[in-house]
């Protein structure tokens, strides 16, 4: 038998919460111009995306009865069921 005493704690240790992240953000962005940010921004992670400028998105729905699918539209494959009354 093991003693439980003795198996290693694997759990992250207690982090912030989301709202603490998101003024210790706030507290780091205040005053300082978009461009700034943005520059700070790429140096820490690869990708970026502002919610601002996303590209559109075109959808190929084809019916199929009770639900729309939309296919080779150039993103993932995604189904909506029709409101039948």
């Amino acid at each position: 038998m093991t003693d439980f005493d003795d198996i290693p704690n694997f759990t992250k240790p207690d982090t912030q919460t989301a709202e603490e992240q998101a003024e210790q953000v706030r507290g780091e962005q205040q005053g300082k111009k978009y461009d700034d940010i943005k520059q700070a921004m790429e140096s820490r992670n690869r990708f970026i995306l502002e919610m601002d400028k996303l590209p559109s998105q075109n959808h190929l729905w084809i019916d199929r009865g009770a639900k729309m699918t939309c296919e080779n539209a150039g993103h993932q494959y995604h189904e909506a069921f029709k409101r039948l009354r």
